[in-house]
């Protein structure tokens, strides 16, 4: 930088009212015609102050001060007067960025310069050291205000993210109800999470990289399920999260969220959160007991999985050998899967692992010189032949220890697997009780039989009592003779009264307008059921169990509400009799059925 340059700068910093003011007089040391130091006073100093100051501040040759402090007076008064009155610029150590004088406020500052010296001072105009104190103090002041500026950029910027994530996550709130159902992986992790968010009374899991267990076989394939789960319509992300758990494009606009870092919840095009994880266990429910072989063959790749990771665990931890190595963990997987498609459970193939390893180590005891991995390859190849040997032979069975981790959707699986094998007894016992209950023929039935064994002077009585209990108010007992009769609660509860038909009627009619219908059961025919009338549709007076009992027993009319009673008719009549104890029995195996279909045994 040149001198006219320096000379521009410096002006350039100095207030436009200087060149008004009237010239001052300069305080130049050690003189006029050599001035090396400029003494510069602040306002309203006092005479005797300056002259302290001079003092403070003279010399004839750099290197020697012209006083000690002590002789000017007492050292803190001396160094107070001077530090609160003035400051000195060193004129020919000038600013590198300015070109204005180095500014000292003390004899230490001058030291500090390391120019105090007769052939280190510099006579003429000098560039050297670091900025003046103004040009510091702006440059701070630049990069506060620099700071400042990206700070408010940074705001703004992660205040727009902040209202393109919350807009994107309120779209995909918004997003319609899932148009197919998942696969049988998906609807299995599904099923979990609902497990898990009721057992831990909250309406979010995750995120995922916090969770100490998989929902699915491993983490990577969590990943997966949940992405699939959620393009499908089927779960979306949700809040707490931060603007760094959300992609953004260019332009700030969301491109997606990171899978493993937000939690995520069901659709709410499923409804309310209650409801929506009580038809997702149903809806998905139904579909995976329908689609058992696909659930059992899950099962057998879990457990695989789950047996390698022991084997490969039991080498490592209990042996100190050499992992299974890569290009032989396919063949453990497909000879531990092949296994259980035989036949084979979990804790026989643990049995069959443990035997297998221990044979493995004592063969690499005995044999010198195998390289590393052999004796852990050696494993992979005993488990295949003793799964041949022991064919159609007894086998004990160990358990899986704790650190084999065990994926949640194991247990929903094996859960719905053992579900389909009970509706499978409960329906074939129902529909041998049902084709007995029909073995027995009905003759011609007698519609109007309700009415026909009622004389007219009992329905004048009944009339008559029937007005006189209207107009007191009263509520009529139920007459006649009792009978055995089962009542479907809204609950799906199966239970079994005895009381009389008017009892029955009024149970089964209270939770509408007090009146009830009659459906007239195909098959069997010799049992009828009474519905309520004028029921309010509603949640709470739904009744899917006995909507399943009545398709079961070839009704497909519906949906019913309130409590549903179901009751025996003769051969010959169609007044409401007693159930016998084959007609009760097929009622409970229906209701067995009836309730792991609608969900209620889940």
């Amino acid at each position: 930088m040149g001198k006219r340059q320096r000379r521009h700068n410096r002006q350039q910093k100095q207030p436009k009212t200087i060149a008004k003011q009237q010239p001052q007089l300069r305080h130049l040391i050690p003189s006029t015609d050599h001035a090396l130091l400029e003494v510069v006073f602040k306002p309203d100093v006092s005479d005797e102050d300056k002259a302290v100051c001079l003092d403070y501040w003279s010399f004839f040759q750099p290197g020697t001060w012209s006083y000690k402090v002590a002789e000017i007076g007492a050292t803190t008064a001396v160094l107070r007067t001077v530090k609160a009155s003035c400051h000195a610029d060193l004129l020919t150590i000038v600013c590198p960025d300015c070109a204005g004088p180095k500014r000292i406020h003390s004899r230490s500052d001058m030291a500090a310069t390391r120019k105090w010296a007769p052939d280190v001072f510099p006579s003429g105009e000098t560039v050297t050291g670091g900025s003046c104190h103004d040009c510091q103090t702006a440059a701070a002041e630049h990069a506060a205000q620099e700071a400042q500026r990206v700070a408010e950029e940074h705001r703004q910027q992660n205040q727009a993210r902040v209202d393109a994530a919350s807009s994107w996550l309120q779209e995909q709130a918004e997003r319609d109800f899932p148009s197919s159902y998942p696969s049988v992986v998906d609807a299995l992790t599904l099923v979990s999470m609902v497990d898990i968010m009721q057992r831990k009374d909250t309406e979010t899991i995750g995120p995922l990289q916090s969770l100490d267990y998989s929902l699915a076989a491993s983490a990577e394939v969590d990943v997966e399920v949940f992405r699939s789960l959620h393009q499908d319509r089927w779960i979306c992300p949700t809040l707490p999260a931060t603007t760094g758990d959300f992609a953004f494009d260019d332009d700030g606009t969301v491109r997606g969220v990171y899978i493993k870092q937000i939690p995520w919840c069901l659709a709410p095009a499923l409804g309310s959160k209650t409801a929506a994880r009580r038809e997702i266990t149903s809806l998905l429910g139904r579909m995976l007991i329908s689609r058992a072989d696909e659930v059992r063959h899950q099962v057998h790749k879990l457990q695989a999985g789950m047996a390698v990771t022991y084997l490969d665990g039991l080498m490592m931890r209990t042996y100190q050998e050499e992992p299974i190595p890569e290009h032989r963990l396919p063949d453990a997987y497909e000879t531990l899967l092949g296994a259980l498609r035989e036949g084979f459970t979990l804790g026989q193939l643990i049995a069959i692992a443990w035997s297998a390893a221990a044979a493995a180590v004592a063969w690499g005891q005995r044999t010198p010189g195998l390289k590393p991995g052999n004796v852990s390859a050696a494993a992979v190849t005993n488990v295949g032949r003793r799964i041949g040997f022991l064919h159609d032979r007894r086998i004990e069975e160990y358990d899986l220890p704790n650190w084999v981790a065990r994926p949640a959707t194991l247990g929903t699986a094996l859960r719905l697997l053992e579900q389909h094998d009970a509706e499978i007894e409960a329906l074939s016992r129902f529909l041998a009780l049902k084709q007995r209950t029909e073995a027995r023929p009905l003759e011609t039935a007698e519609f109007d039989g309700d009415m026909a064994d009622l004389r007219s002077d009992e329905t004048d009585h009944n009339m008559e009592s029937f007005l006189d209990d209207l107009r007191a108010g009263r509520k009529p007992e139920p007459s006649g003779p009792a009978i055995t009769y089962a009542l479907v609660t809204p609950e799906g509860e199966l239970e079994f009264h005895t009381a009389p038909v008017d009892g029955m009627r009024d149970k089964v009619g209270s939770a509408g307008a007090g009146v009830v219908d009659r459906i007239w059961l195909p098959s069997p025919s010799s049992v009828h059921a009474y519905v309520a009338e004028l029921v309010t549709a509603s949640s709470e007076s739904s009744n899917p169990v006995a909507d399943e009992i009545l398709r079961l027993l070839d009704c497909h009319d519906g949906p019913f509400y309130g409590p549903i009673s179901f009751f025996a008719v003769s051969a010959h009549a169609t007044q409401p009799r007693s159930l016998d104890e084959d007609q009760r029995e097929m009622l409970r195996a229906a209701h067995e059925v009836a309730r792991g279909r609608a969900g209620l045994d889940r």
